[in-house]
């Protein structure tokens, strides 16, 4: 792929499909850190650092912002608001941080989501999506 090419598909991607990536992003950003947490205690800068690891060739493709505490703690609260998790103060290196756990409620609804992200990775369609949407295509 040319320099011009690549510049021109991030343009795309960054105006016309603003809406679609957007989505896809802030849906699979909440995911993860559900799913995160879900597989141990965790804070907010750990949080914010696994998702930059989960987008690192988009952030340097400049598609996706590194994550950062306006867009990760609302996230969060909002998560403690619906019971999913439970952040709770705890003195580490002699400074107060939140350490956020899953709850019961939250566990159900990891489950539930392996259950469907199973089954949907058993429908032939969404293989040949999954397979298409994730080929390189070089020219």
């Amino acid at each position: 792929m040319t320099d011009a090419t690549k510049e021109e598909l991030i343009t795309l991607m960054l105006k016309e499909n603003k809406t679609i990536t957007k989505h896809l992003e802030i849906g699979l950003t909440r995911l993860i850190i559900l799913w995160k947490i879900s597989k141990g205690d965790i804070y907010g800068y750990n949080l914010m650092k696994t998702i930059d690891e989960f987008y690192k060739d988009q952030i340097e493709l400049g598609l996706v912002k590194k994550a950062n505490p306006s867009k990760i703690y609302p996230i969060l609260k909002k998560m403690e608001e619906n019971e999913l998790i439970i952040g709770e103060w705890e003195l580490k290196n002699n400074k107060n941080v939140k350490v956020y756990k899953i709850t019961e409620k939250g566990n159900l609804l990891v489950d539930a989501l392996k259950d469907k992200i199973a089954a949907t990775s058993l429908n032939p369609k969404w293989q040949e999506f999954i397979k298409d949407m994730s080929s390189k295509v070089e020219k």
